[in-house]
C-alpha cells in the first residue's frame, strides 16, 4: 500500500460507510483505497480500506480472505484489529480497522533512515509473535514486509494486510512462478517459483528486521534498476553485514541464519526466530521483549474458505467401532486399585459397550438435520447479464447445541451466474436456536431457466445442507434504459455483460452493447454513475465519448456538460464483431475514466 503525498478530503457521502465522516485518503493500492475516518459514536480515529474493484471480480477473493483472517486473528495485540466489515452506499466492500497513528513502518523509514537495532530486535520479536500465531492457526501471511507493518500510537508494531494470506496446506492456485509478495522481501525460493511456506515468511520477516535496522532492503536492484539485476542479488549475493554499523555480531548471526537462501537452514518457526532474538537481548544486557503468542479459540487449523474442525468428519462405523472397542481394552487394563473396584470395572465395560450399539445405532439410522434452511430460494425473473437485486438464505441451529457450519460452497449447472456477497456463518459457532445469514445475487450469462444450489457444511455431518437456487433469465430491452425512438431500438436486446469504470476508487460509469435483429444494427449506452457526479466531478462539468467500434475508425458520439447518460446511433454491423468503448472525463482536473465491453460478433 502506497501513502498518497496529498491526502484528499471527501464528505461522509463520498466513504459511504454508516457512522464515519471527515475521510480522508491516507494510502492506495492494487486493492483499492484506504481513509482515515471519524466515528462520532465511538470519539475515535478508523482506517476504512475500501475494494475499489469490480466486486465479482479477483479483488473479492483476496478481500474474503483478509476478513476471514483478521476476524480470526485480530485480538493478538500485534496484528491490527478488525471492528467490522460491510459495504458502502455505492456497493464497494470495506474493512473497518483500527487507525495506527504511527503510520507504517515503510512510512518510517522512508528516505533511507536506518532505527536503533534495539528498536528493530524488539519489533521483530513483536511481530514474530503475530506470525507464530497466524501459522499456529494454519495461516501463512506471505507478505510479510515493512509496508505491512503499523506502528500504533504508542509505538507498538502491528501486523497487517492479510489479503496475500492463504492455508498453510493449501497449494498454488496460479502459475508456477507467479509471485504476489513484495520481490524485495520474498525468500528466494519463492521467487523461483516454489509455493510460499513457514520458511518463507521467516525470511521475509527477517528481511524486514534488517531494512528496519540499514534503512534500506537486504538487496536492491543495480545495472540501472533492473529486475533482472535484483533477483541475481537475491538469489546468490550474501547478506550485508551490519557489524560495521554496531550491530552486535550474535544478531547479526541471527539475521543471516534467517536470511539463508536454503529454507531448510533458517529457523524452523517465527517462534524459533524470535527466541534466537531473544537470547541476542539478554547477551546484550537489553531487557528481553516478551514473545506473545495468541490464543486460538477456533475449531482448527484455517482452510480457504472456513476453519477446519479438530475431529476427522464422518469416521466409518468400523473406525467408530474399533475406537469404542479400545476404550473398553483400556479399561480392562488399568491401574490394580482400577481393576480391584468392581463398580469402577463395570462402569467403564459400560460405557464401552453403550459407544459400540450408539455408533451402530447412528449408522442405520440417520441423526436429524442440527440447521433448518429453505427447500428453494427463487429469484424469479432476471436480465441476462445484469446483476439481480440481493437475496438472502437464512440458516438456524434446531440442535440442542451449538453447531459449527465449516463451508459454504455452491453447486448445480448455474453455480457460475451466483455470487456470495457475505455470510456470517462460517464465523463463529451458531448458538442454540442461532440465526446466520448468507446473502447472494445472479448474473445469469444465459437465456433461460437456470438452477443451482447452496451447499451448508456442517461440523460432524457427511452430506452438506442444501438449497436449491431457482430463475429464470431473459434479455434486457434497450426500453429498460430509456432508448430513443426508432426502429432500431425497438427490439434491441443487450448483448454481452456490462463493463464497468471506475474513478477515485468507486463505479463511474456503466457501458452496455445492445443488438437490433431487424436492423441488424449494434447501438453503445453509457450511465454516469450519481457518486461520479456528486464527487468525482463535484462543481464541474465532464465530457463523454461513447463509440461502438468495429476494427475501422469510427467518430465517438459526445456530449458535455454534466451528462448522466448517451446513446449511440445504430452502427450497421451486420457479419461484423464490435465492442462499445466510453470515456468520460472530467473538465476540471483532466482525469479520464474509460470501459470497454467484451467484443460481440453477428454471425
Amino acid at each position: 500500500m502506497v501513502h498518497s503525498k496529498q491526502p484528499v478530503t471527501y464528505p461522509e457521502s463520498a466513504l459511504g460507510v454508516d457512522g464515519c465522516t471527515d475521510a480522508v485518503e491516507v494510502g492506495r493500492g492494487g486493492f483499492g483505497l484506504v481513509y482515515r475516518a471519524w466515528q462520532p459514536a465511538f470519539s475515535r480515529w478508523v482506517a476504512v480500506k475500501v475494494l475499489a474493484a469490480d466486486w465479482h471480480g479477483p479483488s473479492r477473493a483476496r478481500f474474503e480472505r483478509e476478513l476471514r483472517v483478521l476476524g480470526r486473528l485480530s485480538d493478538h495485540p500485534h496484528i491490527v484489529t478488525l471492528h467490522q466489515a460491510g459495504r458502502t452506499a455505492a456497493g464497494n466492500p470495506y474493512l473497518l480497522m483500527a487507525y495506527e497513528e504511527g503510520g507504517s513502518l515503510a512510512d518510517r523509514l522512508a528516505g533511507d533512515t536506518a532505527d536503533d537495532w534495539r528498536a528493530a530486535v524488539a519489533g521483530g520479536i513483536a511481530v514474530a509473535g503475530a506470525l507464530e500465531t497466524a501459522h499456529r492457526a494454519g495461516v501463512l501471511h506471505r507478505d510479510v514486509k515493512p509496508e505491512n507493518i503499523l506502528i500504533s500510537g504508542y509505538g507498538e508494531p502491528k501486523l497487517a494486510d492479510f489479503g496475500q494470506a492463504r492455508p498453510r496446506s493449501a497449494t498454488s492456485n496460479g502459475a508456477r512462478g507467479t509471485v504476489t509478495a513484495s520481490v524485495l522481501h520474498t525468500a528466494p525460493e519463492v521467487l523461483r517459483g516454489e509455493p510460499a511456506s513457514v520458511a518463507a515468511d521467516v525470511y521475509a520477516l527477517a528481511s524486514t528486521v534488517l531494512h528496519w535496522i540499514r534503512g534500506a532492503p537486504p538487496f536492491s536492484p543495480t545495472d540501472g534498476g533492473s529486475l533482472d539485476s535484483l533477483l541475481r542479488r537475491i538469489a546468490v549475493d550474501p547478506v550485508p553485514d551490519l557489524r560495521p554499523s554496531g550491530v552486535p555480531d550474535g544478531v547479526c548471526a541471527v539475521l543471516e541464519r534467517a536470511l539463508a537462501k536454503d529454507p531448510t537452514r533458517r529457523p524452523a518457526t517465527a517462534a524459533a526466530f524470535a527466541e534466537e532474538l531473544r537470547r541476542e537481548q539478554a547477551a546484550a544486557g537489553l531487557p528481553v521483549t516478551p514473545f506473545v503468542l495468541g490464543t486460538d479459540d477456533a475449531p482448527g487449523p484455517w482452510v480457504e474458505g472456513r476453519p477446519a474442525g479438530r475431529s476427522a468428519p464422518g469416521r466409518s462405523l468400523v473406525d467408530r467401532r474399533r475406537a469404542a472397542l479400545a476404550l473398553s481394552a483400556t479399561v480392562a487394563h488399568q491401574p490394580s486399585w482400577v481393576r480391584g473396584h468392581p463398580l469402577v470395572r463395570t462402569v467403564g465395560l459400560l460405557i464401552a459397550l453403550v459407544s459400540v450399539l450408539a455408533t451402530a445405532r447412528s449408522e442405520a439410522l440417520p441423526t436429524p438435520a442440527p440447521v433448518a434452511m429453505p427447500a428453494e430460494l427463487a429469484f424469479g425473473e432476471q436480465e441476462l447479464n445484469a446483476e439481480s437485486t440481493e437475496q438472502v438464505v437464512t440458516v438456524r441451529n434446531r440442535d440442542d447445541r451449538p453447531v459449527r457450519l465449516t463451508g459454504l460452497a455452491l453447486s448445480g449447472p448455474a453455480r457460475a451466474d451466483l455470487r456470495i456477497l457475505g455470510e456470517d456463518c462460517t464465523t463463529r459457532p451458531l448458538a442454540v436456536d442461532g440465526r446466520c445469514e448468507v446473502r447472494l445475487v445472479v448474473v445469469p450469462l444465459t437465456a433461460g431457466s437456470f438452477r443451482a444450489a447452496l451447499e451448508v457444511t456442517v461440523d460432524g455431518r457427511h452430506d452438506p445442507m442444501r438449497t436449491a437456487i431457482t430463475g429464470t433469465a431473459q434479455s434486457r430491452r434497450a426500453s429498460r434504459d430509456d432508448a430513443p425512438p426508432g426502429p432500431c431500438y425497438a427490439d434491441a436486446y443487450q448483448v454481452g455483460s456490462t463493463a464497468y469504470g471506475h474513478a477515485g476508487g468507486l463505479r463511474a460509469i456503466s457501458v452496455r452493447q445492445y443488438w437490433s435483429p431487424s436492423c441488424r444494427a449494434t447501438m453503445a449506452y453509457v450511465w454516469v454513475w450519481k457518486q461520479y457526479r456528486d464527487n468525482a466531478a463535484t462543481g464541474g462539468t465532464w465530457t463523454v465519448d461513447l463509440s461502438v467500434r468495429d476494427g475501422g475508425p469510427v467518430a465517438p458520439q459526445r456530449a458535455g456538460g454534466q451528462p448522466p447518460e448517451l446513446w449511440t446511433d445504430p452502427h450497421r454491423s451486420a457479419g461484423r464483431c464490435t465492442a462499445a468503448t466510453a470515456t468520460v472525463i472530467a473538465d476540471r482536473s483532466g482525469a479520464a475514466t474509460t470501459a470497454t465491453t467484451a467484443t460481440f460478433c453477428d454471425r
